[in-house]
């Protein structure tokens, strides 16, 4: 593996093996330095079980990698104390307030007691919990445990920081403020490494990866994404009693999936202006009249049910590879 300057995560045919179950199967991609690193895909894709290689928790089955410059296979300590680390648990002690908390994590990835109390007020304030310095953390909502929970990761000033499903389980004005708490991260030199299932995060990301089945399906940036790997057309469908629909629509030789979004339903289909009358005439057979189809642009998930498919069909990759 040669050394690049510019990399901060490098892994080649990363692959973890639980008895006959292949979790991650032999996956390859690079993070730079700096950037903010979308992992995605479905809950039991991979994700977490590719995190925790790269973090030194579990030891790959085969393949090589280094995070930070230290090789996963056999540097799994050093990897632990020179990245930062948060699960979608928080990993913090409720029992013990919030100053207590930092001061733990502060003696657990030896900061020096001389800048502790430095980098105590700097989490503090960084994560906007001034009012909560002394309160248990217990007591503290999903949202400010969330934040408390990132400023100890950092307490040791990593270079690089793996965010396990950070936003899992919290509201989405809480989420909303983590996710500018990241960019201002990244902005400072740091390398956010974040996996998610929430498709609608990935659009923060500076790219992504794509993982399914334990395989990366693609890579590239979001826009890059839309553009490469959605070559068909979206329609966004309203009608009644959507569910019920999604069976129908697909048996309709222009419509390839159909998915829910909401209250309605999304379309992937060969070829809008031909799909559009089919489905007119559909729902003029069925006698509903109060319904609305529209062409519209591609979303992530719009785009990742189309890799799914496309994978389940053909079993290959599609996408922008890493550079």
């Amino acid at each position: 593996m040669n050394p690049n300057n510019d990399i901060a995560v490098r892994v080649e045919k990363l692959e973890k093996k639980f008895g006959d179950f292949t979790a991650v199967d032999r996956i390859s991609f690079e993070v730079k330095k700096g950037e903010i690193f979308g992992f995605l895909g479905p809950n039991g894709a991979g994700k977490s079980t590719t995190i925790r290689m790269l973090c030194g928790i579990l030891t790959p089955t085969s393949g090589i990698g280094n995070v930070s410059g230290y090789d996963i296979n056999r540097q799994q300590e050093l990897i632990k104390q020179n990245i930062g680390y948060m699960s979608q648990k928080f990993s913090l002690y409720e029992d013990l307030t919030v100053e207590e908390n930092i001061d733990f994590y502060s003696g657990i990835y030896k900061v020096p007691k001389k800048v502790r109390k430095a980098r105590e007020d700097w989490i503090i304030k960084m994560a906007g919990i001034e009012a909560f310095r002394s309160h248990l953390t217990g007591t503290l909502s999903g949202g400010w445990k969330q934040r408390l929970a990132l400023g100890c990761a950092l307490i040791h000033e990593p270079k690089i920081i793996f965010l396990d499903e950070p936003t899992s389980g919290i509201d989405p004005i809480a989420r909303n403020n983590f996710w500018k708490l990241i960019k201002e991260m990244a902005k400072q030199g740091v390398t956010v490494f974040v996996t998610t299932h929430y498709m609608d995060e990935a659009q923060n990301c500076d790219r992504l990866a794509f993982i399914y089945r334990g395989d990366i399906i693609a890579i590239g940036t979001p826009e890059g994404l839309k553009a490469e790997c959605m070559k068909e057309d979206v329609l966004r469908i309203s009608v009644p009693n959507p569910e019920e629909w999604i069976e129908k629509l697909e048996k309709l030789e222009s419509v390839k999936e159909v998915a829910l979004f909401g209250t309605v339903l999304h379309g992937i289909v060969k070829d809008g202006r031909q799909a559009t009358p089919a489905i007119t005439k559909l729902f003029a057979q069925e006698g509903i009249k109060d319904y609305s189809i529209e062409k519209i642009k591609a979303s992530l998930e719009d785009v990742f049910v189309s890799l799914i498919e496309f994978y389940d069909e053909a079993g290959g990759f599609c996408g922008l590879r890493p550079s």
